[in-house]
């Protein structure tokens, strides 16, 4: 859900060039062996978010130079504060351009003047970390922080930050989807934008030959029979089953899917489709319709042990907590019951069709 940007690879090349180099610079720097580890490592990390946002300049100079200048007095005053570490406000300074970066950039997510990135989200990892050690207590300092409201700030402040900006970034990413993704966790397979004549002709062949190889699992008891199995819930509104025997192949061989969908209805099972699956993640299968038969992958869906599904990792590639994270291969479904929504290679069932099955 949350790619690189080919622009922002300069970005990350630079980010990671300029960590051995402000390591060997903090270590060389005798001001900087004085201080604290604290204060060692919040100096590295802005040094790496300003080399960040010095990399990304040229980028945005010709369409957005408001985000160039941006972008120049963040690299700057990140690079001038990991070197003036002996600065009577340097504490004060740091805290305060590292947690209006991070609002900046929820600023621009919401409102659409940048899309979050892999390398957007891990410069906020870093300077969420940076602002940590900054606000660690430091020797020969007053005393203010031995005062329970500093705590009491430091303590819910902090975290509150980072639930905000995860929050805002994972609401945002939902809401606007890159048209890659066309629901949360799902990434498409990367196919041309309309079907040639011989796709939809081949497209039409698969849903006929699945359509006729799986009618005989109109009675449930045929694919239990046959080896498929219930892989999820039988409570949740539909269920996929799959058999064992087919886990490695073949691939998309209407005479074998790897997979049943089923509705769970009041009156048992009804079949909604097959599902082809293919054995390990990240490859696609063969697609004879082109973008009408694109696969699917379901990237970083969490879990719960009782069945409840979160949909997609947060940004920062955590799951709530007791839920675990789950990368399925890609897959290809086949719907033959009508699915108006999104036709039969839809990446989902539209619920209306299962509720309606359910009440007829």
């Amino acid at each position: 859900m949350y790619d690189v940007a080919p622009a922002h690879l300069i970005g990350l090349f630079a980010g990671l060039v300029a960590l051995p180099l402000a390591l060997l610079a903090v270590r060389q720097s005798r001001k900087h062996r004085s201080q604290p580890g604290t204060v060692q490592i919040a100096c590295v990390l802005m040094a790496m978010t300003g080399a960040v946002h010095l990399a990304l300049i040229p980028d945005h100079l010709a369409g957005d130079p408001l985000t160039s200048v941006l972008f120049l007095f963040n690299g700057v005053a990140f690079l001038a504060l990991a070197v003036a570490v002996g600065w009577r406000w340097w504490r004060v300074s740091s805290a305060a351009l590292l947690v209006a970066t991070i609002l900046g950039y929820l600023f621009y997510v919401g409102f659409r003047l940048e899309g979050p990135d892999q390398v957007g989200l891990a410069t906020k990892v870093i300077e969420f970390a940076a602002l940590g050690m900054v606000l660690v207590p430091v020797r020969n300092e007053k005393r203010m922080r031995d005062r329970p409201w500093y705590w009491a700030l430091l303590a819910s402040g902090l975290p509150a930050l980072m639930l905000v900006s995860g929050t805002g970034i994972w609401i945002d990413a939902l809401a606007h989807p890159d048209p890659r993704h066309v629901h949360a966790g799902a990434t498409l397979q990367s196919t041309n934008e309309v079907p040639t004549s011989g796709q939809q002709d081949a497209a039409t062949k698969l849903y006929e030959q699945t359509a006729a190889a799986i009618a005989p699992f109109q009675d449930w008891h045929q694919a239990w029979a046959a080896g498929y199995r219930p892989a999820g819930s039988t409570e949740m509104p539909s269920t996929h089953w799959f058999n064992k025997a087919f886990e490695k192949g073949p691939v998309l061989d209407p005479q074998h899917p790897q997979g049943l969908v089923y509705a769970n209805t009041h009156h048992g099972p009804v079949l909604l489709g097959a599902m082809f699956q293919m054995q390990r993640i990240g490859a696609f299968g063969p697609d004879p319709g082109g973008p009408l038969t694109a696969w699917h992958q379901h990237e970083n869906i969490c879990f719960t042990l009782i069945g409840l599904e979160f949909s997609l990792m947060t940004p920062y590639s955590t799951c709530p907590l007791g839920a675990i994270d789950v990368t399925a291969p890609a897959m290809l479904h086949v719907w033959i019951v009508d699915n108006p929504k999104g036709g039969p290679f839809a990446v989902d069932i539209d619920p209306a069709v299962v509720a309606a099955i359910d009440r007829t």
